[in-house]
């Protein structure tokens, strides 16, 4: 017969070999959904901003409001239409007609063409801050949206089309829109305007790099949708294999934040190099703002990302075995059990299936929340936040409850 110490040595290499195994599981989980990650964030990102229309003109709208926005396109149109009114020879010529005096003519002409074209700015200013426009930028991105997304699915056909080596989108129905603006308000030269070809496309990206991103569309849709929920639960298998939760959990807290920090810096990078193929173009002022308004919601999904890492990273550091963690726990009980005494007797009531289910509790808890994160916050950060407060007033009225003083758990204690 084996005891003692000799019987934890016959025993212990099957428990190291299946806690081994369970490690190995949770390592290969945790590494899968570290990769997973960036493209996650970015896929959801795509799909709800891009794929859906009312989500992205929600996102684009607002820039039809945008001073540098309705500057750029102004911009166009104006230079345009003055281009073709041509004010100092039309002056010009009036008043050589009119002056006996060439100089005087000569120095009048110079005013005079002037105040034209002030006329033509003004007319162009007005319309570019009216209503009439808005409804015109929110029907272009109608069209621009709808477009990415046959472009995408191989049938680049519409406002958004690929000409090597750029992909660019043409904005002709907003300028004949300001165009028969200007008409209407009596700039009846405006309708034989033709605007440059290269001012009427705006470069979105290279051609090369939305090929790349074509073929990522083509393997990654049917999951966007659900993407990061499916990292979410790789990370929580993950820790719930590993045989140091705590420590899995710190791991996962600190990769979730320092994701979210790298990709933050690269959206940094791609902001300089976006702006950077509008430098000394109309629209270099207004590049800077469609670019962080377009990824604003992206912007914000990193920030509830770092904020979910720090969370973790707390959690983990809360539920491990640490000098600090024991005595922050210690004082929390000691608090809950504090608060519990002042409860009435139905407390008591409540509390006593919480506590012997404890775990569950406070799993379902955590599940629920993680569910929330993903779902209904929409992965954004006052959401978020809103959430993960909730989340901690919910557990810690739980843990109260189950600190409620239990006259009948007594009486079976003592007996």
């Amino acid at each position: 017969m084996v005891t003692g110490a000799s019987a934890q040595y016959v025993t212990s290499p099957v428990a190291r070999k299946r806690w081994r195994g369970r490690s190995i599981v949770s390592l290969l989980l945790f590494v899968l959904a570290t990769i997973l990650t960036p493209a996650a964030v970015v896929g959801h990102w795509g799909h709800t901003t891009i794929t859906d229309t009312e989500a992205y003109l929600e996102t684009v709208g607002p820039l039809a409001e945008n001073p540098e926005v309705q500057a750029a396109i102004g911009a166009v149109v104006t230079d345009a239409v003055i281009q073709q009114v041509d004010a100092q020879s039309l002056v010009g010529g009036f008043l050589t007609e009119l002056l006996p005096n060439d100089t005087l003519a000569e120095a009048l002409t110079g005013p005079l063409s002037s105040g034209v074209n002030q006329v033509i700015a003004g007319a162009v200013q007005r319309f570019m801050t009216s209503d009439a426009f808005q409804t015109a930028w929110y029907a272009l991105n109608t069209a621009a949206q709808r477009s990415l997304i046959a472009a995408l699915e191989g049938d680049p056909e519409g406002v958004v089309q690929i000409k090597r080596p750029d992909v660019v989108l043409d904005i002709s129905s907003l300028l004949e829109v300001i165009q028969k603006a200007l008409v209407d308000q009596g700039i009846d030269v405006a309708a034989k305007v033709k605007v440059p070809e290269i001012d009427r496309q705006i470069v979105v990206m290279s051609s090369p790099a939305f090929d790349q991103l074509r073929t990522i569309w083509a393997f990654t849709n049917p999951l966007l949708s659900f993407i990061l929920f499916i990292v979410a639960l790789l990370f929580t298998l993950s820790v719930l294999l590993a045989t140091r939760r705590a420590r899995t959990t710190v791991a996962v807290g600190a990769v979730v934040f320092i994701i979210g920090v790298v990709l933050q810096l690269s959206l940094s990078w791609a902001e300089g190099q976006f702006q950077n193929a509008f430098a000394g173009t109309i629209f270099e002022a207004a590049s800077i703002a469609f670019f962080q308004t377009f990824l604003s919601f992206l912007i914000e999904g990193l920030l509830s990302m770092m904020l979910l890492g720090v969370i973790l990273v707390i959690v983990g550091w809360f539920a491990g075995r640490t000098d600090s963690a024991l005595r922050t726990r210690a004082a929390l009980v000691r608090g809950y059990a504090d608060m519990a005494s002042r409860l009435p007797e139905w407390a008591a009531a409540v509390g006593r299936p919480m506590r012997d289910y404890a775990p569950f509790v406070r799993w379902g808890l955590l599940f629920l929340w993680v569910i929330a994160v993903f779902t209904a916050a929409g992965f954004r950060f006052e959401s978020t936040l809103g959430w993960t407060v909730l989340f901690l007033g919910l557990l810690t009225i739980a843990e109260i409850l189950m600190y409620a003083p239990d006259d009948r758990a007594l009486e079976i204690r003592q007996s």
